[in-house]
Order: structure tokens, then C-alpha cells, then sequence
């Protein structure tokens, strides 16, 4: 039963996957180097348009900004929510709580996945209603129920033999990257074990000493990297392929790569950091510490 119209508003660089589930799209965000033209647009379609609410996934681009823009909306009559999935930006800087302290308070209401993201926003000094909303699995992308062996041949460098332990996402250092490219150097002579990763690449940002780490991670038999944007349509093929998940995180609220491990019933191997614990449902996994032991732990748990 539909409760209410949906308009989903977004990037025009969405994947047309989305254009299937029955509701429309509208697309007026470009690039980020447009932000400051493109939502001028943004405001005055959701005006002229009068929504009785509009929920956001997080900042746009600039928080403080942001606030401003979701002011200006209340003024027209227009409620606004916000879904909160990491209560303070990867890598936050001191000024970080005080920022999107503001920005969470323009909101009518907030809506968050866990009670640890609760407890996050309320030491932010957020008194809004809450809604804590379970952040739901990602089985829209098993799109085919691909089969282990079918999914193996479409990954160079995997076999049906293997024991495949999959690092997917962002390739960045909050995810515990550095442990996980250790434990798969410690275990190189291990023939029938690969690592693989897949995700998007931008090291080069966090410091040289990243490449670098992932360049020589290249060159070992036991590794294989895919460090490119993974399209929607072929993100079944890792988790279909591989046999556990590692979330060897080290700074974060949640995670959707959990949820996609879910999707697939792949055990995950997480630390315990965020609300992956709460989340990881009991027999799911093992939970390790993030401490100076991750990688020794991450070794005996694979």
C-alpha cells in the first residue's frame, strides 16, 4: 500500500538501475564544482513544488550551507528530516561537532540507524524527535543470485579452490586498509588463501605511504585489487565470489558494506567500532578488537 508520493531528488550521475522501482527522478545536481548554481535549482524546485516533507541522506556538500538551505525551506512551510548515517564526517577536524551540530539542528526531525548514532547526536547537543530506524540490507544488488563458481570466473585472478576474503568499498585508511593488506602479506605462503579488494581509489590523498602500501600489496600472489568505481550491476559478483567480509574499520558509525554482506549471507569478520556490533546479527561473524593486535587478530579470524 503507497502512503504517500515519492520523488527521489538527485545527482544526474545516478546509475539508471533506479529508474525501475516506480518512482520518479529528478535529477538536477551535477558535479560538486556546480554545487553553488545547482542548488539555487534545487531550492526553488522543491519550492515551487511545496512538498510536505523532504528527507536528506546527509550534507550535500557544504554543512553550514546546508543549514542555511534547509531554513529557507521551513520558511516556505517545508518539513525537513534528516537521515544520519555517520554522525560526524570520516576523518573530522576539532571544528567538526560544532558544524554539523548546526547543521543536524536545522532539521524538523532526524532519523538515525542505531542507538550509538542516537547517543552521538545527543552528545551534539541534538534535542530533535528521533526516529531510529535499522539500516536496512542491501539486497537490491543481488540482482541475479549469482552462483560462487559463476561469479569466480568473472574476477581475474580467482579459482574455485580459492578461500577469498573481500575488502570492498572505498579503498581509505579508516577502513582498516593498512591491517588488511598486513595480514594478507603474513599470509602470502598461504597458497589457497586471496585477498581481494575492490572500490574506488583515492589514497593518493591520505599520504604517499598509503600508495605505496597498496602498490607493493599488488605484487604479492595472494592479493587481488580492483581499485576502480564498482557499477551497480557487478557489485554481486564480489560477494558472491568471496567467502567472508572483513570490516577491519577503525573510525565510523556504520557501515553498508555490512549490509550487503547480509544481502549475500556472507559471515563478516568486524571490529568494534560503531554500531557494527549492534548491527551484526548473533552467529554473523567474529568481532575484533581495534587496538595495536587488529592485524594478528584479523590473521587468526580468516
Amino acid at each position: 500500500m503507497r502512503h504517500c508520493d515519492v520523488t527521489l531528488v538527485t545527482s544526474n550521475q545516478i546509475d539508471n538501475v533506479f529508474e525501475k522501482y516506480g518512482f520518479p527522478i529528478l535529477k538536477p545536481f551535477r558535479r560538486s564544482r556546480h554545487y553553488f548554481v545547482d542548488i539555487f535549482k534545487f531550492m526553488a524546485l522543491l519550492i515551487s513544488r511545496g512538498p510536505d516533507w523532504v528527507i536528506f541522506q546527509g550534507p550535500l556538500k557544504f554543512p553550514i550551507v546546508d543549514a542555511l538551505v534547509v531554513y529557507l525551506l521551513r520558511l516556505f512551510g517545508i518539513k525537513c528530516l534528516i537521515t544520519i548515517h555517520d554522525v560526524l564526517p570520516h576523518y573530522p577536524k576539532w571544528w567538526s561537532k560544532y558544524e554539523y551540530g548546526f547543521y543536524y539542528r536545522a532539521f524538523n526531525r532526524i532519523i538515525v540507524h542505531s542507538e550509538v548514532a542516537l547517543t552521538g547526536c545527543r552528545q551534539l547537543g541534538i534535542t530533535s524527535d528521533a526516529l531510529v530506524v535499522p539500516h536496512g540490507i542491501y539486497d537490491i544488488f543481488n540482482v541475479s543470485n549469482l552462483e560462487r563458481d559463476a561469479a569466480i570466473k568473472m574476477i581475474d585472478g580467482l579459482s574455485e579452490t580459492n578461500f577469498s576474503v573481500l575488502f570492498f568499498g572505498h579503498l581509505e585508511p579508516r577502513k582498516g586498509l593498512s591491517a588488511f593488506l598486513q595480514a594478507a602479506e603474513r599470509l602470502r605462503e598461504d597458497g589457497n588463501i586471496k585477498f581481494v579488494l575492490a572500490g574506488s581509489n583515492s589514497l593518493a590523498s591520505h599520504g604517499q605511504n598509503y600508495v605505496e602500501q597498496l602498490d607493493s600489496a599488488r605484487q604479492y600472489n595472494n592479493v587481488v585489487v580492483n581499485d576502480r568505481r564498482i557499477p551497480f550491476e557487478e557489485v554481486e559478483r564480489y560477494f558472491a565470489a568471496c567467502d567472508v567480509i572483513a570490516l577491519p574499520y577503525l573510525e565510523g558509525t556504520t557501515s553498508g558494506v555490512l549490509k550487503l554482506a547480509l544481502a549475500f549471507s556472507k559471515p563478516v569478520i568486524i571490529t568494534r567500532v560503531g554500531d557494527l556490533p549492534a548491527e551484526m546479527p548473533e552467529g554473523a561473524g567474529v568481532i575484533i578488537e581495534n587496538d595495536d593486535n587488529i592485524v594478528t587478530s584479523l590473521c587468526s579470524a580468516i
